[in-house]
């Protein structure tokens, strides 16, 4: 496995690497939602490189940069047992040296669910990916299911540029009793992990709703922040029944592919989950 720290390296690595690239781009703190979609790129490419950058625009100044958990001789000990062929490891001032020019890609989703509450968010990630891409130039991108608005800002920031990239997506890994993996689980003891697994149940309590026929979707958000509020530890931020496609609010269920999605802080650690119905 290659080890690029700067962007000449990695662009040189690029050029070597004849056939398919699949590239995972992380911000490090590796956890098993990461391997499923390292594994996914090693099944439809020749090469697979991960990036591993703990991207500074997109959190705000009250939100957790710098304590966002970085392990990085676990993670890079994890990808060589993974048998990858490189990872790309830039500083801040590789990737951010002329900040003044950097672009984003402008869309009303970014405005929406998480850009509520972190509306500085999806700036900092498409100005991110945009460079990652323009570096390592991959021809399949993968990303998980669990930042499911990401997720489809990314595909649309593809299709907005006629870029070339494949995107795939990765299903959500959970945890034993539930809980999506995540950096920030790392904040949590294994007995909050399996406290916070009260999040995905409380998901689940609406699917079981829609399976019975229930098409209100201010029941069901009720019925979640009941779930939710038996908890004293959790502080709701929201709960959204949306288009998949426009991330508009639905105030009734029909047939179309619908996002429930939410995040809960639990003792300060801001936790997001979804299931699409």
């Amino acid at each position: 496995m290659k080890i690029l720290y700067s962007i000449e390296e990695c662009i040189s690595w690029r050029k070597s690497a004849l056939g398919s690239v699949g590239f995972v781009p992380t911000m490090g703190a590796l956890h098993q939602g990461h391997l499923s979609l390292v594994k996914i790129a090693k099944k439809n490419c020749d090469y697979t490189i991960v990036s591993i950058f703990i991207n500074p625009t997109q959190f705000s100044e009250s939100e957790d940069f710098s304590s966002y958990p970085s392990m990085l001789d676990k993670d890079i000990k994890i990808l060589k047992e993974e048998l990858i062929d490189a990872v790309f490891i830039p500083s801040e001032n590789e990737i951010y040296n002329k900040k003044s020019d950097d672009y984003f890609y402008e869309t009303p989703l970014s405005n929406k669910l998480e850009g509520i509450t972190r509306p500085h968010f999806f700036k900092g990630v498409t100005m991110v990916v945009y460079k990652l891409f323009n570096i390592v130039n991959p021809t399949h991108v993968v990303f998980g299911e669990k930042d499911a608005q990401q997720l489809i800002i990314i595909k649309q920031m593809i299709k907005h540029n006629k870029s070339s990239i494949t995107l795939i997506s990765g299903k959500t890994i959970r945890n034993k009793h539930g809980l999506a993996h995540s950096s920030r689980n790392a904040y949590l003891s294994v007995k909050e992990q399996k406290e916070a697994s009260k999040i995905f149940q409380s998901l689940m309590l609406i699917k079981r709703l829609l399976d019975g026929g229930e098409q209100n979707s201010q029941l069901l958000k009720n019925e979640f922040v009941k779930s939710i509020e038996s908890i004293a530890a959790f502080k709701l931020d929201y709960i959204s029944i949306a288009d998949i496609e426009t991330l508009d609010e639905i105030s009734k269920i029909h047939k179309k592919k619908t996002l429930v999605s939410t995040a809960v802080f639990f003792k300060e650690v801001r936790l997001i989950d979804n299931f699409i119905y």
